[in-house]
């Protein structure tokens, strides 16, 4: 794969999970392998398509321009649909000294297995069924996980909640970050209201998941997206 869909590149903060406030690069890909009612991102909107020559020089215009960051960000959509692309053009990144974020769905571990040597943190969600217009990916989810942790990445687990998520999703995503290592930090991230997603969970509801996950997580944390609440992208 010579070339990638690419939709935009730009600085900010770094909106959600445990990295929360730090100065990002974002390289959003097009795409995704899902369908996510509360998506919202046009992961399926206008793009250009990139050669990794055009994608290193507007990348490190922009780290000259407005760096240092904290990290480059990879998102969408899902990158790792552009693995092989990622897996050409990664070592160039890293060459920069700069250090690579994987924003995913965490559906995908072969594709990650493909970048894995290249990426430093991985912010990986797990997508309770009630949440998404999709089938349950709860085996996914769990070998994406191991993989990441077994090669000693810096990992940490978004759980997407809404008003319709269950307990018993809660439970099972915790048995799953459980089962690879109860140290994986965990953030439970209310839904920002989003398209058809009209209410995001009452405080009563994340208690009860909260307590549900902390009784066998070492970190959970609640953490909506503050890129929202700042009104940036």
């Amino acid at each position: 794969m010579k070339t990638a869909r690419i939709i935009e590149i730009f600085p900010s903060l770094q909106g959600e999970g445990i990295y929360v406030g730090r100065p990002h690069l974002f390289v959003r890909f097009w795409n995704c392998n899902m369908a996510c009612r509360y998506c919202d991102t046009d992961y399926k909107g206008p793009y250009r398509e990139v050669d990794s020559e055009t994608l290193s020089s507007e990348v490190l215009s922009q780290i000259q321009s407005h760096g240092p960051f904290h990290a480059v960000s990879l998102t969408g959509g899902e990158p790792l649909l552009w693995s092989r692309f990622l897996k050409s053009w990664l070592p160039w990144l890293k060459a920069q000294g700069q250090t690579t974020y994987l924003e995913t769905n965490g559906t995908l571990p072969d594709a990650l297995a493909e970048v894995l040597p290249w990426v430093d943190i991985i912010a990986m969600d797990i997508k309770p069924p009630s949440a998404t217009a999709d089938r349950p990916f709860w085996k996914e989810h769990e070998q994406f996980l191991r993989l990441a942790w077994d090669a000693g990445k810096d990992v940490f687990v978004k759980v997407i909640v809404t008003a319709d998520t269950q307990e018993s999703e809660i439970r099972q995503a915790t048995d799953l970050v459980a089962s690879v290592d109860p140290a994986i930090p965990v953030v439970l991230q209310p839904v920002t209201p989003w398209g058809p997603v009209r209410e995001k969970p009452a405080w009563s509801q994340m208690e009860t998941w909260t307590r549900e996950a902390g009784g066998k997580l070492a970190d959970v944390r609640v953490l909506p997206q503050i890129h929202h609440l700042l009104g940036i992208r």
